[in-house]
This record gives structure tokens, sequence and C-alpha cells, in this order.
């Protein structure tokens, strides 16, 4: 559609007599369509209203289930059949062999049907002619390669002010801060961090600083720093930084970067970026709530209509892994940009549409002092009216730290239904109970094995330390594949996790290992 714009309205007047033609039988469609998917657009806005779930079918293959969207135009979107497309068949995906993330799109779409013979053109025409006799409402399916930037979802803007901090062909940084904040009250400094997959770990740090703005533990400045997991791989994280407004109204205060200075390591690489990332934040009396209401309800038509630039819909991020010459799909997230439309009856049986009576944010101060061990731990909770602050006070019972013993349990890591080969796979965090401190922990594969043979009675269950694959070939061969087994201990927890990486392939769905923890007898004392 080259424009979205339906008004003025213009319908057909029927008289006696009048001769009617094939543009005012259009006029009477274009009335009724453009009237419903104006009340569409400004009434529901864009988005996916039931279905529309993309799934991974193989490495290389989604498939959209049945469902109903409505994009920024208005016009309804209906996949009335499940779709199972190719990744690479579709418009806009290029195989550039790396890692990366890419965005399937779903949009409107209109194609001609029942072709039939044109009696008018033929007169016309020497030649046969013929036209559609039906028009199709439609989809299309592509990808996009690029994330959309803020802009795109116009009436965000409404509540927050984003910013962008860093953008390049593996990493993208967002600064998000609210619109609105009371006098006092506490705003959150939203850092998103997008990644492609395979990009070597992040970390980011730099300092904010506001004449309106300042930390709520003190200071002139706010430290912002992240530092990606060892252990994780997302392509998506957010950090929140809490900054508490001064006792003025109706100012407009500035979130900036002091120095306009960024550092950001990427693997063993440290850059510093220059950025004029700003956030704008306005302090107001009264409810928050309001005042977004109150910018919304001010758009004029015209600037409602243009607040959303897309006529499309992201359906899903796609994280794709670099495999030789070509690509597999690592994992599917549907929606990722939030696009839904909310029925309203789901709203209120959720309680959302519930007007709150209250949009004052408390900050929170607590200090701990240690009880003698076999104490109940104490609460003590005073509010400060001028700060709107909680302040606790915890007193937390010492550890009774047990020494010389040793305690056993067992551990089940799931494994992939498509494995691969040198992929690390890690249990959950377990307790070992012997109290905080350093424990020894010694970790084997345990089997049972499901035989009618020989094997059953007192050898149906088996433990393998160390290199199990000793055993290959022989009657003591384990079922388990060869894999290398690692523990990571966490003293001030008194818990530690167990990692294995498989050396090949497995039907096996699970690794059952079997530990031991052990602590060294020692005098140990808990008095400081």
């Amino acid at each position: 559609m080259k424009s979205a714009r339906y008004y003025p309205f213009e319908r057909n007047r029927y008289f006696y007599g009048k001769l009617l033609t094939v543009r005012d039988f259009e006029s009477e469609q274009k009335y009724m369509n453009d009237k419903r998917r104006l009340i569409n657009r400004l009434l529901s806005g864009s988005g996916v209203v039931c279905g529309l779930q993309v799934v991974a079918v193989d490495d290389k293959t989604i498939s959209v289930e049945t469902g109903v969207a409505l994009d920024s135009s208005g016009r309804e979107i209906v996949v009335a059949t499940p779709v199972t497309q190719k990744l690479s068949m579709l418009d806009g995906f290029s195989n550039n062999e790396y890692a990366k993330d890419v965005y399937l799109c779903i949009a409107y779409d209109e194609k001609g049907k029942e072709p039939v013979h044109s009696i008018a053109s033929s007169s016309t025409h020497s030649e046969e002619m013929s036209e559609y006799n039906r028009i199709q409402e439609s989809y299309r399916l592509f990808v996009r390669e690029e994330a959309p930037g803020p802009s795109v979802f116009g009436l965000l803007n409404l509540a927050e002010d984003i910013s962008l901090v860093y953008s390049d062909s593996q990493v993208r940084i967002w600064q998000r801060t609210p619109r609105y904040v009371n006098p006092g009250g506490v705003l959150e400094v939203t850092i998103k961090v997008e990644k492609a997959l395979q990009t070597a770990n992040l970390r980011l740090s730099y300092e904010i600083f506001s004449e309106h703005f300042y930390p709520v533990d003190g200071g002139s400045t706010l430290k912002v720093s992240f530092i990606e997991p060892d252990h994780g791989q997302q392509t998506e994280y957010e950090a929140k930084f809490l900054l508490k407004a001064v006792d003025k109204s109706e100012v407009t205060g500035q979130v900036m970067i002091k120095d306009s200075v960024v550092k950001l390591g990427v693997g063993d690489k440290q850059t510093d970026i220059e950025t004029g990332c700003v956030n704008t934040v306005q302090i107001v009396d009264g409810p928050v709530k309001e005042r977004i209401l109150d910018s919304y309800f001010n758009l004029t038509l015209d600037q409602y209509m243009e607040s959303i630039t897309e006529d499309c819909i992201y359906l899903a991020r796609i994280s794709l892994l670099h495999v030789g010459s070509t690509f597999m799909i690592e994992k599917v997230e549907n929606v990722p940009f939030g696009e839904y439309i909310y029925n309203a009856s789901v709203l209120y049986q959720l309680g959302l549409l519930e007007r709150e009576h209250s949009e004052m944010r408390f900050t929170a101060r607590a200090t701990a002092t240690e009880l003698p061990p076999g104490d109940k731990p104490e609460v003590f909770v005073n509010y400060n009216h001028e700060n709107n602050e909680f302040q606790f006070q915890v007193g937390v019972p010492q550890a009774k730290i047990i020494v010389g013993d040793v305690t056993t349990g067992t551990a089940e890591i799931e494994l992939e239904t498509n494995q691969r080969f040198g992929k690390g796979y890690f249990s959950d965090e377990i307790e070992h109970g012997l109290g905080l401190g350093p424990v020894f922990i010694h970790v084997g594969i345990e089997e049972n094995v499901d035989s009618e043979t020989e094997n059953n009675g007192p050898y149906s269950e088996q433990i393998f330390y160390g290199v199990n694959e000793v055993f290959q070939k022989s009657p003591f061969e384990s079922q388990v594949p060869p894999l290398s087994i690692g523990t990571v201990v966490y003293p001030n927890t008194g818990t530690f996790r167990i990692g294995i990486k498989l050396q090949a392939i497995t039907k096996l769905p699970k690794i059952t290992l079997r530990w031991w923890a052990y602590r060294k007898p020692a005098e140990v004392s808990l008095d400081k």
C-alpha cells in the first residue's frame, strides 16, 4: 500500500437510474475497508493477536504456526495453515558465513486469483486479454538481517527514551530511561546489550553524570558495568542501575555519559568508544501514568499515523551458527520486540488494567550483622519518610562448619537431541552439605546396566572413575561415550557445579554422575 491515509471517507450515493461502474464498486469496498482498518490501527495497534509461533523444524528449516496479526496500517494478516520453509529460501536471507541473528518478518500482501476472459479488454486489444476475478488477501514472509531501531516502535517513546550507545555488525548497546519521574523518585537506567552468536565475551563500563539525578548510594557519578558470564550463550542481556531525582518539579534533566567515552571489551580486545548518547527525563508532579496518557492524547492524527514506520511484524529472532561454509539454526525467540495485541478481557483477568493507587518508587538499604550459631535470624525495618527509603537491619546466624566429613550424591545432566562434538553441558548448582569453605570433589560416571545377561545381579550398577574409554571393546565397556569431567566449587555458598564435555556423539538423553565431597579435618574457629 503506497499510502496509509484512509481519510477523509467518501461513500457511494445511490439513486434510481444511476450508472454503476467499476469505480463505484471499488469505492464501496474501499470505504468499508478503510474505516475498519483505521479503527484497527487506532484502537488495537499493530502486532500478533494470537498464534504465529515460529519453531525450528531442523537445522535449516522453520515453521510458522497458524495465527492472526494486524499490521501498522490496520490490515488483517491471517495464516490459515502452518507454513514450513527453508530459511535460505526466504527473501532477504544471505549466507555470509558468520554467526549472526536474523529476523523473520511477516507483512500483508495481496494477489490475484481466478483469471477470467475480459470482454471489455478484447474490444480494444487484438490479443486475448484476461483479468483476475478475485483478490486474495494474503501475506509474505521474509528475513531482515538488521535489528530495527527503537524509533520503529514509535509509541514506546511516550513512556521511554531509548538512545543508541554503540553499534557494529556484531554488537549493539542501548541505554533506556523512563520519560518521567516524580521529584525525589527513583528511575531505572537500563543497559541492553545485543550480540551475535560466537562473538567473544563482552565487557562494558562507563560513568553516568547528571545535574538533576544522582546515584542512590551517594556520589556524583553512577558507575555502569557489565561483564558477560563465562558460561552464558545468550545473545541479549539487560543490566539495571538506579538514579534518584532531585527534589525539583517540572524540570527537564539529561542523563549523559561522562567524557562521552565507553570502555568496551570483546574477548581480549579493549576499545575506548566515543558516543553522543544522551537520555532526557522530565521531573513532574502527579502520577507518571497520567502524564504519559496526556502525551498520547495530545498527538494529532497525523502524528499518530507517522509514529509507526514499519508495515511488517517481527515474528522471531533466529540465532545462527556458522558451520563450515553453511549455517545452522541455534535457537528461535518468538516476537522479540513484544509486538503483541492484548485482548482486553484477558488483561482484566490478569489485573493489568486496574488503576494503581500510587506511582511512588522506593529505595532500600540493608545492613547485616553476625549472630552466634544456632540463634534465629532477625530482621528490623525502619522507614524514612523524607527519602522514601526502607532501612533493613538483618541478623544472620554464623554457619555451623562441619569438618572432616564426607558426603555423596548423584547429579543428572540432560543432553540435547541434536548434539555437537565438544560442546559443554553443566549441572545445576549442587549443595554438598559440608557447610562453607573449600572442599574436595571427586566425580565418577554412574551407570545402571539394563541387560538380561551376566551383567545382572551385583554388576547391574557400575561407577567409572578416570577415563572410561580404557574399558572400550571389553566385557566391561561403558554405554556412556568418552567425556571430560570438571567441577567448580563455590566456598562462600557451600555448593558446586559439575561440567562435562562430550568427546563423541551419543543417543543417551542424559548422563548420571556420582560425586563425593570431602573436607579435610581441621580446627575451625568461628570467632572473629
